[in-house]
């Protein structure tokens, strides 16, 4: 290196580091510190402006994480469908079948004939009572229509007044009777003699005793006494 220039170089660097003038060296100082600050400003003023122009707008604004929802997934609304189970079709129970219920014989058929009193004036209208009674020990049944039925008045042998003259036979009336079981009837006796198909006027019966018989079928009852007075 050239031998002036390198004086020259120590006597600039001596000169900076070294200021030469009439004022104290700390004036100098001040004057150069204040002159770089000026300069950093100015440097960083002009960054700023350039960092402007070329982008315009602040940093990018950071993406957003993703969040992850750990919520449980809401639960269906329908209902569980339930578990098919075997059934099993009961079998039907069998009908049984009915059984006709026979007709009562005679022989268990009993037929009892009263009266509401034993005493009546005469003139007045005595009420009789045809009752048939099934004496068997099994259900039956029993014709007691008025073609089947009759209360019958006698006074000394001789027919007074028949239920038959005054209620012609009529359709059959078929009862079930139970054992031990009874149907009955009342009848009004007008007090007077009766013939075939119920003449009117006939005469009042007189004082005197009766007796009263009823028949069901070919079955016949006791007589019953009573009396006119």
């Amino acid at each position: 290196m050239n031998a002036g220039v390198v004086g020259a170089s120590v006597t600039v660097v001596s000169g900076v580091m070294q200021p030469v003038g009439p004022l104290p060296p700390s004036v100098y100082w001040r004057r150069r510190i204040l002159l770089l600050l000026v300069l950093v400003l100015i440097l960083l003023l002009v960054r700023w402006l350039v960092a402007s122009a070329g982008g315009g707008s602040s940093a990018p604004s950071p993406t957003p994480t993703p969040v992850v929802s750990t919520s449980s997934p809401p639960a269906s609304s329908a209902a569980p469908s339930p578990t098919p189970t075997a059934s099993r079709t009961p079998s039907p129970t069998p009908t049984p079948t009915p059984v006709a219920v026979k007709a009562c014989p005679a022989s268990v058929i009993q037929v009892s004939a009263s009266t509401d009193s034993a005493t009546y004036s005469v003139g007045s209208t005595p009420r009789l009572r045809l009752k048939v009674t099934n004496t068997g020990k099994v259900t039956c049944t029993r014709d007691v229509g008025s073609a089947q039925d009759e209360l019958l008045i006698t006074r000394g042998g001789t027919q007074v007044w028949s239920s038959d003259d005054c209620n012609p036979a009529g359709t059959p009336d078929i009862v079930t009777l139970k054992a031990d079981g009874s149907w009955s009837v009342d009848v009004t006796w007008p007090g007077r003699y009766s013939k075939p198909n119920c003449p009117p006027n006939q005469p009042v019966a007189p004082a005197g005793s009766y007796s009263v018989t009823g028949r069901n079928g070919s079955v016949k009852s006791k007589p019953v006494g009573f009396s006119l007075t």
